[in-house]
């Protein structure tokens, strides 16, 4: 009876057995490699490997490999990229494009009917480089478009001194009084647009179409247009979706009604805004223009006569020296 019970726990015991092995099997199904699967590594090539091991650890301990790791954390560092980057921008703020001897011998071509094809066609063979100079000359007189990040004021001697510098030019380096008219006619009228672009138009200045507050359009007869409410009152995620046609059409709805609830209002408060402004540039050139007038003129360069002057003013008198420099002498 003992040995029957042996037998049939052992049977038992080896059914389990086989079961689990035949499980582990059939979860893992590793494969079986052939003979022919098998991959020899060659003794020369196990050298190699030991010797790649063996410099591996040599480097770790090399005393020029951590030298260069150490400097090479330094580069990285915080302090060392900061320093970099205030170099650099030293670099670009040193950067003066009416001196830099390479970009004297850069020369281009400006579209016909601009400011920038005018002066450079009117000035070849009077200065160094004359491409240089009217993209200089055009910039500083079209400031409200080529100077945004600069304040009203600074904007605005930027346009004086190039004013006062065309007409000095005009005066002193042209011989065919037509010639001379045909340049001071095209400086004037670009002058003025710019003018009119501080105290709140848009103006285009090759083009028949007269200038409209920046709130409106040629369409819009002087009225608020929807294009400058949606630009004020709906919120910058909005409208840039709004203005690419992407807004969904329960964020146009909303705004349309808020729109027809509040047109009025909104549309008397861009325009006070704007007007306000326009009042504030006014004075701010007035005031240049005021302080332009005090100064003392002598062969194209100004100088200051009294009391304290804005710190971009020492600036500005180093650059209308420069661009007159570019002029061959007479």
């Amino acid at each position: 009876m003992e040995i029957q019970q042996t037998q049939t726990n052992g049977a038992r015991a080896s059914s389990i057995n086989q079961a689990i092995t035949k499980g582990n099997r059939e979860t893992t199904n590793y494969p079986t490699l052939k003979k022919s699967d098998q991959a020899t590594i060659s003794k020369e090539s196990l050298a190699k490997f030991n010797a790649t091991l063996k410099l591996n650890n040599v480097l770790e301990d090399d005393r020029l490999v951590q030298q260069f790791r150490k400097a090479v954390e330094e580069y990285n560092s915080p302090e060392a990229v900061e320093q970099r980057e205030l170099a650099q921008l030293e670099k670009e703020q040193s950067y003066n494009p009416l001196t830099d001897e390479f970009n004297l011998t850069v020369k281009g071509d400006f579209p016909e009917n601009t400011l920038y094809h005018t002066v450079s066609e009117a000035l070849k063979g009077k200065v160094v480089n004359e491409w240089v100079y009217a993209v200089q000359l055009t910039d500083s007189i079209r400031s409200a478009v080529s100077m945004k990040d600069k304040s009203v004021e600074e904007r605005a001697a930027y346009r004086e001194a190039a004013l006062k510098q065309a007409e000095y030019v005009a005066e002193n380096y042209f011989d065919n009084e037509e010639e001379k008219a045909v340049f001071l006619d095209d400086i004037y009228r670009h002058y003025e647009n710019d003018l009119l672009r501080e105290q709140g138009y848009v103006v285009f200045d090759n083009s028949d179409l007269n200038p409209f507050k920046e709130y409106s359009s040629p369409r819009d007869n002087g009225n608020v247009s929807y294009m400058a409410l949606a630009r004020a009152y709906m919120d910058e995620d909005t409208f840039e979706r709004w203005n690419n046609n992407e807004a969904s059409k329960e964020e146009t709805d909303k705004f349309i009604r808020a729109l027809v609830n509040n047109q009025g209002k909104w549309s008397k408060e861009i325009i006070q805004a704007t007007e306000l402004n326009a009042q504030q540039a006014e004075k701010a050139i007035a005031e240049v223009q005021e302080m332009f007038a005090s100064f003392d003129w002598q062969d194209g360069l100004f100088r200051v006569t009294d009391g304290e002057q804005p710190d971009y003013l020492e600036k500005l008198m180093k650059w209308n020296k420069d661009m007159l420099n570019l002029f061959h002498k007479l």
